[in-house]
């Protein structure tokens, strides 16, 4: 437990200080945000992906195409076939793998809403190793979902829109945000 403890608080500490890079990249305070994440309800995931036994439908994927709910999302992986893809600008996907030490950042949903689309979400997933790597293709993937607090307001941040770019979202909260979504995921199950 303590291991997992003091990796949680590590990948805590990581996303503050992106959050503070964020708001300096927006033109903001670094520590605009502070107040938004100082007692957040972000949730860390181990995703194990075995090795597979049966040969994967056509089409079939380990994890499918969806972006993620909050701010941001740090994962760490293991290097193994069949992993992590992210869509293009074009609609084409392409492959992602971080070297010996290096994690994966994904933009997600409420910092699309809060720059107003400026940043985009990560529409990502997770791809079958093929057939001939398939024994080799066992990964792990520890996702750090950053969730700023309940009641952090989640609307369109300063500067981020203009006279022709209107604010796209209405105004809500990152619970009420994490609610919708997952209700939605339910409704509509891809």
């Amino acid at each position: 437990v303590t291991g997992n403890l003091s990796y949680y608080q590590a990948m805590e500490a990581l996303a503050q200080t992106l959050m503070s890079a964020f708001a300096t990249a927006l033109g903001l305070p670094e520590g605009y945000f502070n107040d938004k994440i100082d007692k957040h309800f972000s949730i860390l995931a181990a995703h194990h992906y075995p090795v597979p036994t049966v040969a994967p439908l056509p089409g079939q994927l380990r994890t499918g195409a969806h972006t993620d709910f909050g701010s941001l999302t740090i994962i760490a992986c293991t290097e193994a076939p069949g992993g992590l893809q992210v869509q293009t600008a074009d609609g084409g996907w392409c492959d992602v793998q971080p070297g010996p030490g290096e994690l994966i950042v994904n933009i997600g949903d409420m910092m699309a809403r809060w720059t107003n689309n400026r940043w985009q979400s990560t529409l990502h997933r997770v791809i079958n190793p093929p057939a001939e790597q398939a024994t080799a293709s066992r990964r792990l993937s520890l996702g750090y979902f950053m969730h700023p607090n309940y009641d952090a307001p989640i609307a369109c941040l300063p500067g981020c829109s203009s006279a022709e770019n209107p604010p796209a979202y209405a105004p809500t909260t990152a619970g009420r945000h994490i609610r919708d979504k997952i209700e939605a995921s339910y409704l509509n199950p891809s």
